[in-house]
């Protein structure tokens, strides 16, 4: 799939012309489908007049023919016998009543003296013929509108998709800090619902706007060919009537951004509640989240009712507006044309035609303006999203293949983007292969981020984090570096599927063989074994129906499938009981054997064995350093958690 680029602006605009653009083919298809929609829409209208005007005439020669009418007629006013005679052999001819409608109705109509017909393009044409044809154009187009929306969908699907895509190429390369920084709920709302959005508008608009734009060109054309007196009488009311929807429709943008953002905040708000269901059920705030629901319900409620005031104005001016075209074609007609009642039959009919062939289009139009707020404010979160900067960039072409000896922090100072405390302050580190590292201290006191940096989540304000003495983490592919690092968090990541597919995520070329005997090492193969589906087995939303022992596990399995040079555990086991702690950090010592371990520690007896022992002191950095048995002998910060923890 050919991705889109999104760096310009975030005019809702843009995204029409992109999708249409990415499949100008289509495109192209489309817009002949809609003018030859609107062609044989406007023929019909033409088609009414011709078949008004043989029908006007089908009576005028059904009178000039009825010959006992006319002899009676004849007869009243004095006439004789020979008289009416000779006056029907001279104007009842054939060629008499052909003139007699030219003349007096129609100068196009031809009469043979069995039918009435009209001369086009060298084609005879009488009324069954105008309504076959007719009919072929109705069922035209019907056809063509079909393909065309099919068509335009398409166009719009695929925008949509791709548009997706590129969100969550975003998303993924997007740093770290951004997701603190934003609400989760915002973010999924613009990767799903706000493209949904826009891609609904781009399915509707293009289609809406040109085929309203021909019809009322097309027809307006016919229309005033038939009369211009009475096309700019029920025109100037149609301009008029679009002048006020667009004003109404511009007050409606403004009342649906601020409805929208107070929308958005009310489903981030529900959001978070379900996500932290288990605080609400702990705590008993039952009766208080219900009445905080009711309340904020209460007032999106409010406040879209009064958006429907202005935002229904318009289609409330196009529905009653286009009915009442119609109605005005009388009005202006009967009094433009009260002497000439067969003109104004005519007339009137075919401009009642010509009302009911822009109605379509301008329903239409009507669905894509009520579409236009939120599209605008799904448009302008696209864009913010996008338009996000991204300041690592995680793609360098540059591969680190080689082993890891050795690791060191040079003069690495950091502070976390939203923020301008300094965390570290001139840290230099080193660590070395097969070693085991530990940092610990009070909370807040960064040895967490030590974790981060080495992940390259962050990259320090002030120096550098550098490999092997020569090689800089910022100018190497991240994802090289990453494959020799092995990450076990204080909360397992766990994704919905599959116990094999969780095992071996982000794994290539592993097949159920190695998987099965990375669950055995993590004496996690039995637990699966006692599933009915095994390995197949789906894990619910964070693996929910696992312990946290059990998840822990998972994780194990997936770093012995890995089998990464650097291990690196951040509090892996502090939200796990003691029992389940021992058992699980037997697992992680196994792991560590032969590689580089760094853990960030919350309890002192799981580093007992660690070859150095780094103590962080909130806006002091590191205070001490040295291993668990002499740490513990030594005046300081560390002696003092020592003698907390027992």
């Amino acid at each position: 799939m050919k991705e889109i680029e999104f760096k310009i602006d975030n005019n809702l605009t843009s995204h029409v012309c992109r999708a249409l653009k990415e499949k100008w083919y289509l495109s192209i298809i489309v817009v002949i489908f809609v003018i030859v929609c609107v062609i044989l829409s406007a023929i019909n209208i033409k088609i009414v007049e011709y078949i008004t005007a043989l029908l006007v005439s089908k009576s005028v020669v059904a009178s000039a023919q009825n010959k006992e009418q006319l002899y009676e007629l004849l007869k009243q006013y004095g006439l004789t016998q020979q008289q009416i005679n000779d006056f029907l052999s001279r104007y009842a001819t054939n060629e008499a009543i052909e003139k007699l409608i030219n003349t007096m109705f129609y100068d196009y109509i031809k009469f043979d003296g069995q039918k009435l017909y009209i001369v086009i393009l060298g084609f005879n044409f009488s009324v069954y013929n105008f309504l076959y044809l007719m009919v072929s154009n109705i069922s035209g187009v019907v056809l063509f509108s079909y393909f065309m929306y099919l068509l335009s969908g398409y166009i719009a699907r695929s925008y949509e998709t791709n548009l997706k895509h590129v969100l969550i190429k975003n998303l993924i390369d997007q740093d770290l800090h951004y997701f603190s920084e934003n609400k989760t709920g915002e973010i999924i709302s613009t990767l799903v619902k706000d493209t949904s959005i826009i891609g609904l508008y781009v399915k509707d608009a293009p289609v809406g706007y040109l085929r309203t734009i021909l019809t009322v060109t097309v027809s307006s054309i016919i229309m005033f060919t038939v009369d211009w007196k009475l096309t700019l009488c029920v025109f100037g009311l149609l301009i008029i009537c679009m002048i006020l929807v667009f004003l109404f429709s511009v007050l409606s943008v403004k009342s649906t951004k601020k409805i929208s953002k107070l929308t958005t905040d009310f489903d981030n708000n529900m959001s978070e509640k379900i996500y932290n269901i288990r605080l609400i059920k702990s705590i008993g705030t039952f009766d208080e989240e219900k009445q905080n629901f009711k309340t904020s319900a209460s007032v999106v409620d409010k406040k879209n009712k009064l958006k429907l005031f202005l935002s229904e104005i318009p289609a409330g001016l196009i529905i009653g507006g286009v009915g009442s075209f119609s109605m005005a074609s009388v009005i202006f007609g009967v009094i433009l044309y009260y002497d000439n009642s067969q003109t104004l039959i005519s007339i009137i009919t075919t401009f009642t035609s010509g009302v009911i062939v822009m109605t379509l289009p301008l329903l239409d139009l009507r669905n894509v303006l009520n579409q236009v707020p939120n599209a605008r404010y799904g448009s302008k979160n696209v864009y913010r999203l996008l338009n996000q900067e991204i300041k690592i960039d995680k793609h360098k072409k540059t591969i680190f293949s080689d082993k890891v000896d050795t690791i060191k922090f040079e003069n690495l100072s950091f502070s976390y983007p939203e923020s301008d405390k300094v965390i570290l302050n001139n840290i230099n580190i080193t660590f070395n292969r097969g070693k085991k590292y530990a940092f610990v201290g009070p909370t807040g006191s960064g040895k967490s981020t030590i974790a981060k940096l080495l992940l390259r989540f962050y990259d320090p304000f002030k120096g550098d984090v550098i490999i092997n003495n020569k090689t800089n983490l910022k100018d190497i592919n991240l994802k090289s570096w990453l494959d020799k690092i092995g990450y076990v968090d204080q909360e397992p990541q766990i994704l919905s599927g599959t116990i094999l597919d969780n095992i071996k995520y982000g794994l290539n070329d592993i097949d159920d063989n190695q998987v099965i005997e990375a669950a055995k090492k993590a004496k996690l193969h039995d637990l699966i074994n006692g599933w009915d589906e095994g390995y197949q087995t789906i894990l619910f939303e964070r693996g929910s129906q696992l312990s946290g022992g059990q998840k822990q596990r998972l994780v194990i399995a997936r770093l012995i499938l890995k089998n990464p040079e650097v291990l690196i555990l951040d509090e892996a086991t502090s939200a796990l009981d003691n029992k389940v702690e021992k058992e699980i950090q037997e697992e992680l010592e196994k792991l560590m054997v032969g590689r580089t371990t760094i853990s960030i520690a919350h309890r002192l007896s799981t580093i007992k064995s660690f070859d150095n022992i780094f103590v962080i002191e909130p806006h002091k950095g590191i205070v001490q350093s040295g291993n668990y048995n002499k740490l513990i002998k030594e005046d300081g910060l560390f002696k003092i958690l020592y003698e907390l923890s027992n």
